[in-house]
This record gives structure tokens, C-alpha cells and sequence, in this order.
């Protein structure tokens, strides 16, 4: 046999080898549908964005975030829980700016008929959310055993917002007093405006 023939079966058979895996991976692949009944599987509520369902304290905000492919587990919770407290944090900044645009609009026809303007608000607004966030818990955390996916659960009850927010400094009384009168409302409501 030449030199030329074999080179050609050699390289033929790296093609052949090369398709056979090919399809083989693509034949062993889970599809969506599939793959995300396998991450649905034991799934608790509070995952699937209804996490004051369980809870004790029904006026509580939470979120609850989730990591994949991870083998360290200590690693997939400060994941799984950083995410949760983002997802928490967008819930109690849109909550914290209605406070105080709520509070805007109370202050506002006084003897010059001034208020905030929009920037301020929402600078004040992240000041109070990066504030509050640290009176946060982890609650709960749930980990799929198909997928190893791991969940986290946070928690931020609404005496624990009061409570930072009696602490913060640089905080105008009347506004302070007007955001803790308001709390217990706005923690309440559902969350049918927040709800991803």
C-alpha cells in the first residue's frame, strides 16, 4: 500500500472517528424541555419567585438566587446567596424610591414649592438599599439533586429595615420618620409590581 493511500485511510478514519463522537455527544445531549423539567424537579415555591410563601413573617421582602456547575459548596452558597441579595436589593430599591417619592410629593407646595429632584431620590434611595441589605439573612437553600444546582433564599424582615434606618446617618428627621412610618405598608402590598 502507498504512502498516499494509507495517509487517506488514516485520515478517513480520524473523520470517521471525529463524526461518530460528534454525533454520539449530540445524541447523549439533554434538551430544554428536559433539561429544565430536571431543574424543576423538587424545586420549592420560594424559588420560582413566590418566596414568602413558607415564611413566618408574611411582610417580609426576599429574593432567592441559584448557581450551577459547581463543585465546592461552599463556593456555590456565597454565589447562590450574592445573587439572592441582588435580586432582593432591586425589590427593596423599587419599594425604598416609591417611599420617597411618595415622600416628594407629601413635602411638596410649601411656602417656595420645592421638593427633590429625581437624582436625589435615587441616590438616597441606594444609600438606604446598601444600608439595609446588611440586616439581610440567608433563610433557606434548597440544591437539586439531578442538576447540582444550589439555591439560596434571603431574607430581609421589616423591623430589621427600621432598624437600620434609625441608624443612618445623614438622613434628613423628616424623612427618616416618614420612610419608617411607611415601611410596614410598603412592605405589605404584594408584590405584584416587583415580582420578576
Amino acid at each position: 500500500m502507498s504512502q498516499r493511500t494509507w495517509s487517506s485511510l488514516v485520515s478517513l478514519g480520524a473523520l470517521s472517528l471525529a463524526l461518530g463522537g460528534f454525533l454520539l455527544a449530540c445524541g447523549g445531549q439533554q434538551k430544554p424541555k428536559e433539561q429544565l423539567n430536571a431543574e424543576m424537579k423538587g424545586l420549592p415555591k420560594w424559588a420560582l419567585g413566590k418566596c414568602r410563601e413558607g415564611l413566618k413573617n408574611k411582610d417580609a421582602l426576599c429574593g432567592s438566587g441559584s448557581v450551577q456547575g459547581m463543585s465546592n459548596v461552599s463556593l456555590a452558597r456565597s454565589a447562590a446567596e450574592g445573587r439572592a441579595r441582588t435580586e432582593l436589593a432591586r425589590t427593596l430599591q423599587v419599594r425604598v424610591k416609591a417611599m420617597l417619592k411618595d415622600y416628594q410629593a407629601a413635602t411638596q407646595g410649601g411656602p417656595e414649592n420645592q421638593t427633590a429632584g429625581e437624582q436625589h431620590i435615587e441616590d438616597v434611595s441606594k444609600q438606604i438599599t446598601d444600608m439595609t441589605l446588611s440586616g439581610s439573612r440567608l433563610e433557606d437553600t434548597f440544591v437539586n439533586e439531578e442538576t447540582g444546582t444550589f439555591w439560596a433564599l434571603v431574607v430581609l424582615d421589616p423591623e430589621a429595615f427600621k432598624d437600620s434606618m434609625k441608624k443612618m446617618d445623614g438622613l434628613d428627621d423628616k424623612l427618616r420618620a416618614h420612610i419608617i412610618q411607611r415601611a410596614d405598608k410598603a412592605f405589605h402590598e404584594l408584590d405584584d409590581q416587583t415580582a420578576p
